[in-house]
């Protein structure tokens, strides 16, 4: 069956789906966009998905033409017309078509794109063993030059050059650094460690985008009494940590057992990183059921 692709309120074959040469999203990367996964045919945390949607919307001063129930059903629909269980969703708002320019107002409505299809899984052996990742050269934009980490799609040009290096490097994922040299996020991912028994991810106010996942994994956390914190840390403490894992909507949790060929910890994955791993799982079969 060949795949149906929402656009603006219509489903089409992807070989007649089309966005004008004149979109703004086309012409300079201007829009908003979240990915998400559907688990038997329920896709997951897709109310937070929506929210954060539109936070990133309101960042960039793109004006909403639908309202959060219609773009959850657009969504949702598009999963059911592919006729999908285990599905990849990436929802693509631009600011619309109009004349070259970058004034907001020479577009007078956005364009809205559902895309879904079945899920690809990454290796099983990735979740036995775990990833090797490279801390990268690049860092992040700096928060003076935008409100706050966000989807939107010409934000994403530093996590290209990133990810184009850690695969230079053989690895999986690139970890970017922040303006003063912490360690930020993965090019698609947020990034925790355990040391001596302590949870700890850099705070989502230091350039870090505030992940769904990330955000599951915290509550989990602290419903299973492990020790947690938001801080900063450098590179050497991320070398030297016990365990470290990446969270993101389709890694879910991903063990990392190798971090710039350094080995992290005695065992990948680790305690910690096991039990959340099986934790998270469990929220997800309870999501099916609510």
């Amino acid at each position: 069956m060949d795949e149906l692709i929402y656009i603006n309120g219509k489903f089409l074959p992807r070989g007649e789906a089309k966005v004008s040469v004149l979109d703004h999203g086309f012409l300079y990367g201007n829009g908003v966009f979240e990915t998400m996964r559907a688990y038997k045919g329920k896709v997951f945390m897709v109310d937070k998905h929506v929210e954060r949607l539109f936070r990133s919307a309101d960042a960039v001063y793109l004006n909403m033409t639908m309202s959060k129930i219609e773009i959850k059903r657009a969504i949702e629909d598009t999963v059911k017309a592919n006729k999908l269980k285990d599905a990849y969703i990436r929802i693509t708002i631009s600011r619309g078509e109009g004349e070259p320019g970058l004034d907001p107002d020479l577009c007078q409505s956005p364009t809205v794109v559902v895309y879904a299809k079945e899920f690809k899984h990454y290796p099983e052996e990735w979740y036995r063993e775990g990833i090797k990742i490279a801390v990268t050269s690049i860092k992040k934009i700096a928060p003076d030059y935008i409100k706050s980490p966000l989807k939107a799609c010409n934000y994403y040009l530093p996590n290209f050059f990133a990810k184009k290096e850690a695969k230079e490097k053989n690895t999986v994922e690139g970890i970017m650094l922040t303006e003063d040299g912490y360690i930020a996020e993965g090019t698609v991912s947020n990034i925790f460690i355990v040391s001596k028994g302590v949870l700890t991810t850099p705070p989502a106010d230091s350039d870090v985008l505030d992940g769904v996942t990330r955000e599951i994994v915290i509550q989990i956390a602290k419903d299973n009494n492990i020790l947690f914190k938001e801080e900063k840390f450098r590179k050497d403490e991320l070398v030297k940590a016990d365990e470290c894992f990446l969270t993101n909507t389709t890694f879910e949790i991903m063990p990392v057992k190798e971090v710039d060929g350094f080995k992290i910890g005695k065992k990948s994955p680790g305690r910690a990183t096991t039990l959340l791993m099986g934790k998270f799982r469990e929220a997800v079969k309870q999501n099916l059921l609510v």
